[in-house]
């Protein structure tokens, strides 16, 4: 009895011990994204978005474009268009030809367009899950969770896949309360691109005919 007791105290020391040891890995790797990211004045990136409905077999496809530089973010879709300045945020429709403009508070969102590649910096825990070798390619597979007010968060998790090599994220996956999925493939990263000054804002008088519904 006594040597059965030993042996599963045994057993949950060195559970114990792996998982710290999967945290501290997880953190470290995002630690090195984070310092990576955080070194570049703007960045695009090309994406593939699927996203997979609760009951649906087969997932809807985007694909996009997504440009950062500090606070200011601009995606661009075939059917939208995301811009915003940091402090102000447009979401124009193209097909019905609308644009809505709301004010922007980057500090109610935990998952943005501009916080995508460094948002576990906070309010996530980390683990370690494993490493991939695609095609040549090493890859970890990292899983965060909500720190805080789980139960109040759209999402329970978020797993990223890091290219181990070049620093950066290639895939990130939420998962949903409701079920929902949705991933992000990153097919092209590029850094420190020029952007003009105008280029995270909107003007509706090039859009005739447009709808301007302003929320703010």
């Amino acid at each position: 009895m006594l040597k059965s007791l030993f042996t599963s105290a045994l057993i949950l020391i060195s559970v114990a011990s792996f998982g710290q040891d999967n945290i501290r890995k997880a953190t470290k790797i995002l630690n090195q994204v984070s310092r990576s990211y955080k070194s570049a004045k703007s960045l695009k990136a090309n994406f593939e978005m699927q996203i997979l409905e609760p009951g649906s077999k087969k997932p809807t496809t985007e694909k996009g474009s997504l440009y950062i530089k500090g606070e200011n973010f601009k995606v661009e879709m075939s059917t939208v268009d995301i811009i915003c300045d940091g402090k102000t945020q447009w979401y124009y429709m193209k097909d019905v030809n609308e644009v809505q403009i709301t004010n922007y508070d980057s500090k109610s969102q935990d998952i943005s367009p501009n916080n995508i590649f460094t948002m576990y910096d906070k309010g996530f825990k980390s683990l370690w899950l494993e490493e991939k070798n695609v095609k040549g390619r090493m890859l970890d597979v990292i899983e965060l969770v909500p720190k805080d007010n789980q139960e109040r968060k759209e999402y329970t998790k978020v797993k990223l896949t890091i290219d181990r090599v070049a620093k950066e994220i290639v895939q990130s996956e939420i998962f949903f309360r409701s079920g929902r999925n949705m991933k992000y493939f990153v097919t092209q990263q590029v850094r420190n691109i020029n952007l003009a000054a105008n280029f995270f804002s909107f003007d509706p008088t090039k859009k005739p005919g447009i709808v301007v519904v302003d929320l703010r």
